[in-house]
């Protein structure tokens, strides 16, 4: 505010004047009362004095970032470049940011930044958080790889953070310990940052001691890395550990924000604890000032749902502002409803979800099941029918597996997978476990297995030569 008062009893306001006002706004997280700034500047630019340069860029297009409006934020990279500052290492950091947290942009983020002659860590950062973001784990590291071998070798917390990210991801626990080394040795392992992100990795790698074990090394405490714990636990079914974590965060004199609130009711549906999840729901306004999201009704209705308790689940649903009432609380009922084989409820809560997702294939398929669990074969085999017509198709799981010697990477793969450059061999050693498993299930006990098995992996190996 005494900055803000300080430029206004100017005079006159130059681009340093105008630039400190922008950027000020931007790194306090007020957007909007930046761009506001920027838009003031322009009409105020009749002199040379106060026309953006291209720091103002920098930082009007990083307010952008920070509010995903990507719309304006392509105007101001034209207006930049058509004034010469498109190119400029500053504007073109903050144009990668843009581009890679914005869903389905990541190739301009790329174009920016393989056209930026001078690159630094904050540009290698962005763009590798961008990747890691869109779950491409193997073009993360490829960026990191060549980061290090000929352009920034010393990464920041940002750059491990969006890998340790990625390494959770696919749930790479090997490449996220060479990174919690190299954390080590670059002294960041005690920011919060990096530490709430190899929490996270060691956590959905199924690893929680290791996370235990960060935790307590903790120097200070901060909301991101106890966060980071309760989810973890939450995720594995540790509700009791997690719930004790959030009270204990609580009496250390942090204040949990909706993510925690999202572990403590998860821990609560694993536990099905039904009333101790609802007085935590009520909490969140009542005692902590926090506004219950779509996230957090639907993680209760999720646990009244399991309770068998789908009329209140129903009635929650009913009590929600009407534009929370979105795909994710319908679906957490469909579920209920159909594990429960509740048709009449399942019905009305697939219909929302239509509404909402008319493309999407969860709402048939979890009709297709309640009505496969009740034998109404028709009805089911109807579902699928309409998702037929409607070109609707089910989201294909998928795979990763760590390969490699030295140079390790990580290969995501789905069923039926012929992207491969090597799929052929990888179907032959399929082939090949598929026909040793059928042979040994012939092997007498007193037969020797070793020798028999030896003798199959021959004879197919030469039969494929």
């Amino acid at each position: 505010h005494r900055a803000l008062a300080a430029v206004g009893r100017m005079g006159s306001r130059d681009v340093a004047a105008w630039t400190t006002v922008i950027s000020s706004y931007a790194q306090t997280g007020r957007a909007k009362e930046a761009i506001l700034a920027f838009v003031a500047m322009l009409r105020d630019g009749a002199s040379n004095a106060a026309r953006p340069n291209e720091y103002t860029y920098a930082a009007v297009i990083a307010a952008c970032a920070n509010i995903s409006c990507v719309h304006l934020g392509e105007q101001l990279h034209a207006q930049a470049a058509q004034r010469g500052f498109a190119s400029s290492r500053s504007v073109a950091n903050s144009l990668v940011t843009l581009y890679a947290r914005a869903a389905g942009r990541l190739s301009a983020a790329d174009a920016v930044f393989q056209e930026s002659a001078a690159k630094d860590v904050v540009s290698w950062s962005a763009i590798i958080s961008g990747y890691a973001q869109e779950g491409l784990a193997g073009e993360a590291f490829a960026l990191f790889t060549e980061m290090r071998r000929h352009h920034c070798p010393r990464p920041n917390e940002f750059t491990l953070a969006s890998l340790l990210s990625a390494c959770a991801t696919a749930a790479s626990l090997d490449a996220g310990r060479q990174l919690h080394a190299l954390a080590v040795a670059a002294g960041l392992e005690h920011h919060a940052m990096v530490r709430s992100a190899l929490i996270d990795m060691y956590g959905k790698s199924g690893n929680m001691s290791d996370a235990d074990v960060v935790f307590l090394n903790r120097t200070k405490d901060d909301v991101v890395s106890w966060t980071a714990m309760i989810v973890g636990n939450a995720e594995h079914g540790h509700s009791k550990r997690a719930l004790e974590l959030f009270e204990e965060m609580c009496r250390v004199g942090l204040k949990p924000d909706h993510v925690a609130f999202i572990g403590v009711l998860s821990a609560c549906c694993h536990a099905g604890a039904v009333e101790l999840g609802l007085r935590y729901l009520n909490a969140m306004s009542k005692s902590y000032g926090l506004e219950p999201s779509k996230e957090h009704y639907g993680c209760v209705v999720d646990l009244l749902g399991r309770a068998g308790r789908i009329d209140e689940a129903e009635e929650l649903i009913g009590g929600m502002a009407a534009n929370e009432r979105d795909g994710v609380v319908w679906t957490s009922l469909l579920r209920a409803c159909a594990a429960r084989g509740e048709e009449q409820t399942g019905k009305k809560a697939a219909e929302r979800v239509m509404e909402a997702e008319p493309w999407g294939a969860g709402a048939h398929v979890a009709m297709a099941n309640l009505y496969a669990s009740k034998g109404q074969w028709c009805e089911a085999a109807q579902e699928r029918h309409m998702m037929k017509q409607k070109g609707v198709v089910k989201g294909v799981g998928w795979s990763s597996v760590t390969v490699g010697g030295e140079e390790r990477g990580v290969g995501v793969f789905v069923a039926g997978d012929r992207t491969h450059p090597q799929d052929n061999l990888i179907y032959e050693m399929l082939d090949l476990i598929y026909y040793g498993v059928g042979m040994a299930r012939y092997v007498p006990d007193q037969m020797n297995l070793a020798s028999e098995v030896e003798l199959m992996v021959n004879t197919y190996s030469s039969s494929y030569n």
